[in-house]
């Protein structure tokens, strides 16, 4: 075995001489397409790249650039550019960011969301901001879908996309893209949501306990580090049936059942996992089922533990609005999958008004001041 390993590395050291002698006699035009070429591969847009030649980077420092990409070539290169891309949505102090996976034509359910919980006038002490990842659409449609995007983008200022093909395929690439952008442009962020625009959150209840996070070690921090927090599924079944949407052949994946990872409705992350993520990404193979990607092969790449958060979930659409309007049931919730629109607003008024009894409630029990 240790024969074995001392051969191939013999076999990359010689791969990276030869590499190396190649890009010694380079010229500066011969270095720059390949620089450019390459740059492609990484992602035009990777925050993690040195700058181009054009902006000032010496002869020198763009052979040693050229060579050690190719060296490090990705195994799952994503060379998408954003179309959109509000950078300055995280500027100052940010408890948290939501990223939401959503579509072009889904104008309603952002909209749905925006008036909701991910208003960002829900809370008066935290920042919370809110950003949707969308894809482009090559249909028929897509121009007049695209500009109507482009005006939604112009008003609210929350709207980050790719020029990756918005598809159910593709949403390993839209996974990609968000910790692209976080880690870019949201990294002082105290936490990290990803949802869906399917999902209803209760945000209260998920700040309430973030805030837990800070303390939980018995005093206050400042920070959290290497956190995954979700819905945990332990060893899921692959999908065998071939009508399925979900359906994977034995090629795909050989096994019957999943390592462990997280349910893509939300789950909560750290910055630096988002960053290790990203940079992870280039040398873990695609795979099309994005919450696997993100949150099983990426999440093990870099050593992160998987924290059970799975009491406060429930996604069954059909009983979203009976469980989310018990009382005391739907204290508990803070992640369920909504069907309609109507059902989500009713849920949301009806969290809003236990909101307005818990702070009524806290006056009413705090003691007044001895009058002089």
């Amino acid at each position: 075995m240790w024969l074995s390993h001392s051969k191939r590395s013999d076999f990359i050291d010689h791969q990276k001489d030869t590499d190396v002698d190649i890009w010694s006699t380079a010229n500066e035009s011969e270095l720059l397409l390949e620089f450019n070429k390459l740059r492609l591969e990484y992602g035009g847009d990777n925050p993690f790249l040195l700058p181009p030649r054009s902006k000032n980077l010496s002869l020198s420092e763009l052979r040693w650039q050229v060579v050690r990409m190719q060296q490090n070539r990705p195994k799952n290169p994503h060379p998408f550019h954003y179309v959109i891309n509000p950078t300055s949505v995280c500027s100052g102090d940010i408890f948290l960011l939501v990223y939401v996976h959503s579509a072009p034509g889904h104008f309603k359910q952002r909209m749905a969301i925006r008036e909701t919980w991910g208003n960002t006038a829900n809370f008066q002490d935290i920042v919370v901001k809110v950003i949707f990842l969308c894809g482009i659409i090559l249909k028929d449609e897509g121009h007049a879908m695209q500009d109507a995007l482009l005006l939604e983008a112009d008003t609210y200022g929350d709207i980050v996309q790719e020029d990756f093909v918005d598809s159910y395929r593709n949403l390993t690439y839209k996974g990609i893209m968000g910790l692209k952008w976080v880690s870019a442009y949201c990294r002082h962020a105290k936490f990290l949501l990803k949802s869906d625009d399917d999902i209803f959150i209760n945000i209260f209840s998920l700040v309430t306990h973030l805030q837990r996070i800070l303390t939980r070690r018995g005093k206050p921090v400042r920070r959290v580090h290497e956190l995954l927090l979700c819905l945990v599924w332990y060893r899921m079944k692959v999908m065998r049936d071939p009508r399925s949407k979900w359906y994977l052949s034995p090629t795909e994946f050989p096994y019957d059942v999943f390592p462990t990872y997280c349910s893509g409705s939300a789950f909560i992350i750290t910055p630096d996992v988002a960053s290790a993520m990203f940079n992870a990404s280039f040398r873990v193979p695609f795979f099309w089922v994005d919450d696997f990607y993100v949150t099983g092969l990426l999440a093990r790449e870099v050593g992160v533990s998987h924290e059970n958060f799975n009491s406060v979930y429930m996604l069954s659409p059909s009983a979203f609005l009976q469980k989310f309007t018990e009382p005391n049931v739907s204290l508990t919730l803070v992640v369920g999958h909504v069907h309609k629109i109507s059902s989500l607003k009713i849920v949301w008024n009806n969290v809003l008004a236990e909101q307005r009894r818990r702070k009524n409630s806290v006056m009413v029990s705090s003691p007044r001041p001895p009058r002089s």
